[in-house]
């Protein structure tokens, strides 16, 4: 067990560097890494191309963060030259470099995934709170809501925000953050329902402080290691909504990449022959999402204090 949370958090950080890194470390220095050469599409791994023209090199900062604006042609060599990449693994139907897009499409992913988790723990606490603690109207209020978003399917709520406000980052991660509030309230609700009846929140109340000052001074940090548990086994389901959602063409435009997308773009190569190009963004993918469910079993199994001892 301890051996495969190493992995879990080993592979994660891995995945986090690359993604932050980006464009530094990429073959493909373009925005969203989309260089299209055709004659270099459904290359195999470890493939070598020369091209005629040199390349442009990033010059300023934004370069670096963002990618390369301009766009440059690039004419394939028969003969070798000094202009050659080597695509470690493959490319796709555009001649596009997979490994480049892999590494910005996961930072696509994270991102996206962390603003959904984030903008979940926000909702879920605020409301959470003020139904375990004020109970009455508010509890009646936020349990109508949870109810409500409990039935209703994941992917079809996603797709009413998404055909209403578009296909973006903002509206990507409301749609995917409201399918997952409801179970962190449902946490927080329950946690401040014990906590409120402690000893130490009496004597808050009886020093005067505020209801608000209460909740967030002294019973939400009491509760925060459920909530990290919650929030990362919901990194997790984030993470697959999100590619789900741009597999069935419902995510971020091209050409921005996103696993989901990829994972889109690749599975057809199978049919080509080459099983490798499309299992790699899958294998990534998978092993994204079990290692944070992996990391979330260990924090619980952390905070059970008969479980750990």
């Amino acid at each position: 067990m301890k051996t495969s949370i190493f992995l879990a958090k080993a592979y994660l950080m891995i995945c986090i560097i690359v993604s932050f890194l980006g464009y530094l470390i990429t073959v493909d220095k373009t925005k969203y890494c989309n260089t299209q050469v055709l004659e270099n599409s459904f290359l195999d791994p470890f493939s070598k191309s020369c091209f005629e023209n040199i390349r442009k090199q990033p010059k300023k900062l934004k370069d670096y963060i963002f990618g390369m604006e301009e766009y440059e042609k690039q004419y394939k060599s028969d003969s070798p030259t000094s202009n050659c990449k080597i695509y470690l693994l493959g490319t796709d139907r555009y001649g596009r470099d997979l490994l480049s897009r892999l590494i910005i499409g996961m930072r696509y992913t994270l991102l996206v995934s962390l603003l959904s988790v984030v903008f979940a723990c926000l909702i879920g606490v605020i409301l959470g709170s003020l139904s375990g603690y004020f109970g009455k109207l508010y509890e009646l209020v936020v349990t109508f809501f949870v109810n409500i978003f409990w039935t209703l399917p994941t992917i079809l709520l996603a797709f009413v925000i998404l055909i209403s406000f578009g296909r973006n980052i903002s509206s990507l991660f409301i749609a995917i953050g409201l399918s997952l509030w409801a179970d962190i309230a449902r946490l927080v609700r329950a946690q401040v329902l014990s906590f409120k009846e402690q000893n130490f929140v009496s004597s808050a109340k009886a020093m005067g402080f505020s209801d608000i000052r209460i909740i967030f001074s002294q019973i939400l940090p009491n509760i925060a290691g459920p909530i990290m548990v919650q929030a990362s086994g919901n990194f997790a389901l984030a993470v697959l909504l999100e590619s789900g959602l741009s597999f069935l063409g419902m995510g971020l435009q091209a050409p921005v990449p996103t696993l989901g997308n990829i994972l889109q773009d690749q599975y057809t190569q199978v049919f080509n022959g080459q099983i490798l190009q499309s299992l790699i963004p899958a294998i990534v993918l998978v092993l994204l999402i079990l290692s944070f469910q992996l990391i979330a079993n260990d924090y619980r199994d952390r905070l059970d204090v008969k479980l750990y001892h």
